[in-house]
């Protein structure tokens, strides 16, 4: 975990989604990693989740940064499955 200049805890983390999707009536395996950022207390909760541990985050998905094509998750909720 690190801190914004304002003292704001921020967190990153990878998550791996692993699913079965229907995509033109076929069923197909999904697998991609994501790196996922939370702040705040969200930031905290994120930090103490172990590695392997199953939880569904929402959030919104935007360029890590200005100059930057690759996505992350900006997380605005946690809930462990």
């Amino acid at each position: 975990m690190r801190y914004s200049p304002a003292g704001v805890p921020i967190a990153e983390a990878v998550l791996l989604h692993r699913s079965s999707q229907t995509v033109a009536n076929q069923t197909r395996q999904v697998e991609c990693e994501l790196t996922v950022q939370a702040s705040g207390s969200l930031a905290t909760q994120l930090a103490q989740q172990a590695t392997g541990t199953r939880i569904t985050l929402e959030g919104a998905l935007n360029r890590r940064s200005v100059k930057s094509r690759q996505l992350i998750l900006l997380v605005n909720r946690i809930e462990k499955e």
